[in-house]
């Protein structure tokens, strides 16, 4: 299980240096994951578990010419242990141009180098995929959705008690939701 979580740990890593390079002019805004990500959102599609009010990534990444603005939030569920809790997350980019925005092809390219098995998901963003880059025992759950030329988003959910269907179902609504609310 400690592989599968270092893993997952290890490819958020990689994901984070990567959404963030970049080498072209600056985007006009800043991103803020916590206020792209509301709590209620993360409650009403993994009910009826309550989530905390959510905590900021200490790595924000804020636009400059060479680096795309990238920033993460994270909700933990309530649980009697760590094996009943569930982790919410999402991590943001937006890079400072249209042409050094990642594609959904190059991020699938990724995922599979990571020897996971990205699976495609119709009518979200102007493409997404979901990908489990935890394993059977700790699923790690992503659904990644790009809009437009520059944004991509990772929207993640693990726990050791998690049905990976459930997980994508309500990753899927929370980032209809969020998108909707741009």
């Amino acid at each position: 299980m400690i592989q599968y979580a270092l893993r997952a740990l290890v490819g958020t890593v990689v994901a984070s240096v990567s959404l963030a390079w970049s080498t072209h002019a600056p985007a006009e805004e800043q991103l803020d994951a916590c206020k792209l990500l509301k709590q209620a959102d993360v409650e009403a599609a993994f009910a009826p578990r309550k989530f905390d009010a959510g905590t900021a990534g200490k790595a924000a990444v804020k636009s400059s010419p060479q680096l795309a603005a990238v920033s993460q939030c994270t909700y933990t569920s309530s649980g009697a242990t760590a094996k009943d809790r569930i982790t919410v997350s999402l991590l943001a980019r937006r890079a400072p141009s249209d042409t050094s925005g990642v594609t959904p092809q190059a991020a699938k390219t990724g995922a599979i180098e990571l020897k996971a098995t990205p699976v495609d998901i119709a009518g979200l963003g102007d493409g997404a995929y979901t990908v489990n880059m935890g394993s059977a025992a700790f699923p790690v759950i992503q659904v990644n959705v790009f809009r437009g030329k520059r944004d991509w988003f990772v929207f993640a959910c693990a726990a050791m008690k998690m049905d990976p269907n459930g997980a994508v179902a309500g990753l899927k609504k929370i980032a209809a939701t969020t998108l909707a609310r741009q």
